[in-house]
């Protein structure tokens, strides 16, 4: 009788070190998940993002679609090329750096090919694309805010508490000085106004406030171009709480 007591204890333990291993184990795959949630939403991709050099790695052709840029994969030069209306990013994998809009940018980690799957850092693609990109080390979370919103010269934009919009663009000094007026809710804002063409070249220039008309700011923006310079669209941006240059609105002209 001792002995089948024996053997039910020792069973007992047994099962119970079995429970707190597996238990273990699934506690600390959880913990080793990074989760990437874009405007309030969890992404799902068909293989795991990573830690490298302290970047988080995403499968590139997930978070490109995710943000609404238009991917292109060339096997041949193992590159990729991704654009938008403003932005035309080039990577090259293994190389520690890429390209945006023909200017080189040096990468913390270069893309890679993980069992036939290209990865490319999360927020440097997120970044250049216009997104607003932080990190919970505490649920190791990447969250985006992106905003691709389009509107009509006077129509309102928002972002947050502020309030803001482009009314119209006049051009003086035989077409080399634009000036871009617009109205916001608040005077303590930084707001950078892009003026775009039709080929991704932008010249910029920083909102100021010219006056108040009741509970509304107006703002003026100068902007000197090229003579051949024809405005298409301008892109309204603002500083991140992580001190970046967000995209926060467009407007098409």
């Amino acid at each position: 009788m001792k002995r089948m007591a024996d053997f039910f204890s020792y069973a007992l333990v047994f099962c119970i070190l079995i429970t707190f291993s597996l238990t273990s184990v699934v506690s600390f795959a959880a913990q080793d998940e990074i989760n990437v949630v874009l405007n309030g939403t969890k992404l799902e991709f068909d293989v795991k993002p990573y830690i490298k050099n302290g970047r988080t790695m995403v499968p590139f052709r997930g978070i490109f679609e995710a943000l609404g840029v238009e991917v292109s994969w060339d096997g041949v030069n193992r590159s990729v090329l991704a654009t938008n209306d403003t932005t035309q990013i080039f990577i090259e994998i293994g190389k520690d750096y890429a390209f945006v809009n023909g200017y080189r940018i040096d990468l913390d980690a270069a893309p890679e090919i993980i069992n036939g799957r290209t990865f490319v850092p999360l927020r440097f693609v997120s970044e250049n694309a216009g997104a607003d990109v932080s990190w919970d080390g505490h649920t190791r979370t990447v969250y985006i805010n992106y905003i691709d919103e389009k509107h009509e010269p006077g129509e309102i934009a928002y972002y947050r508490e502020l309030e803001f919009t482009i009314d119209r663009v006049e051009s003086e000094a035989d077409g080399k000085l634009l000036k871009v007026y617009g109205r916001t809710n608040t005077a303590g804002k930084t707001l950078v106004i892009e003026v775009y063409d039709s080929s991704r070249r932008f010249s910029s220039g920083l909102a100021k406030v010219t006056k108040k008309e009741e509970e509304v700011y107006v703002f003026q923006a100068e902007i000197l171009v090229e003579s051949s310079f024809e405005p298409k669209f301008i892109i309204v941006k603002t500083i991140s709480d992580q001190k970046k240059l967000i995209k926060i609105s467009q407007f098409d002209l």
